[in-house]
């Protein structure tokens, strides 16, 4: 049985909006924000209406770009972007990235058995302090090893949101914490229509944005060592952990680059629903797609259903994309003289 609001296109309507081809860069914004809605394509109207439909009555959100061979953002498409949730072990991912630009080549320790590889691919709590407080002692500056790593996350990486602490037992960074990010009536999560105040919380598009520096870094940045410092953190990132498979790695098992976080409803407020979330890079022929999606409530299974549905709106806008040929700008409206 297909899953919840999955989608079956007749030739004809699939033709009917494959003829809209594409129109590079679109953005696709739902739930706050402007959003120019002229520049956004039939085909991308299409995919974004129908997973409108597919995130109605639930606490999720999302942020989904593709990414082209020659590293143009073609589409963006955005529900629930503005909406705060908790970011859980999703941070992680650039705790390498962290941890490589900020110590000397010849002295990276990224193999099995060392802090950092266990940090991504297991998701270890304890040794992802463990890389804080060590880059924290390394690097120059004033400030506490969260409020460090916050700096980069802003400075570095270009994310609006950072971690206020990281108390896990046994880790190094217990009792620092990053006042700008302090759980209060401004700073929240909504869910079941109560507000909760919960430390970590981020935004989809940063995490969409944080991959999408990933990615596109690697073909831009100037200087050696950041091309060697992202190229790491990607490899890293695509390391599989043994016997378990991440929501977007559970649907598409190849090319997946990213990171989870999951978090039990005994690690949360009394009321608060389990935490899905998933990040990361997939790649589809020469094309990259950033899916980032954060959930609240929402079992794995529900998670990667609604992940079925992404898979499936790829394959519809790859297919439309294909039968149109390579995607040209429309002509900008001009005015008479």
């Amino acid at each position: 049985m297909p899953p919840k609001n999955s989608i079956s296109l007749s030739r004809r309507h699939f033709l009917k909006l494959a003829a809209a081809a594409v129109i590079p860069p679109i953005l696709v914004q739902t739930s706050g924000g402007p959003t120019d809605w002229s520049r956004e394509t039939d085909l991308a109207r299409s995919v974004r209406e129908f997973l409108e439909g597919v995130f109605t009555g639930r606490t999720m959100a999302l942020d989904f770009r593709r990414i082209n061979a020659q590293y143009d953002q073609e589409f963006q498409i955005q529900i629930n972007s503005e909406r705060w949730f908790p970011v859980a072990s999703c941070f992680k991912a650039w705790v390498a990235l962290y941890y490589y630009l900020n110590t000397p080549r010849d002295q990276w320790q990224d193999t099995q058995g060392t802090a950092l590889h266990s940090t991504v691919v297991f998701s270890s709590n304890i040794d992802a302090g463990i890389v804080l407080a060590d880059v924290s002692r390394r690097t120059s500056g004033q400030g506490n090893p969260i409020e460090k790593f916050n700096d980069f996350l802003r400075l570095n990486v270009g994310m609006t949101n950072g971690m206020y602490s990281w108390d896990w037992p046994g880790s190094p960074t217990i009792g620092f914490t990053d006042q700008r990010f302090l759980p209060s009536e401004f700073r929240n999560v909504l869910y079941k229509e109560e507000l909760y105040r919960i430390a970590n919380i981020f935004t989809v598009t940063d995490l969409a944005h944080g991959y999408d520096v990933l990615l596109r870094g690697q073909a831009f940045a100037r200087w050696p060592e950041m091309q060697q410092a992202l190229a790491a953190s990607d490899a890293l990132l695509r390391i599989a952990a043994a016997n378990y498979q991440s929501p977007i790695e559970f649907v598409f098992p190849q090319g997946y680059m990213g990171k989870d976080g999951i978090l039990p409803e005994t690690d949360l407020p009394t009321g608060m629903g389990r935490i899905v979330n998933d990040a990361g890079v997939i790649t589809v022929g020469d094309a990259y797609y950033i899916i980032a999606l954060m959930s609240i409530g929402e079992s794995e299974t529900t998670v990667r259903d609604v992940l079925v549905n992404i898979s499936r709106m790829i394959d519809v806008y790859e297919r439309g994309r294909r039968l149109m040929g390579t995607p040209t700008p429309s002509p900008s409206p001009t005015s008479s003289p």
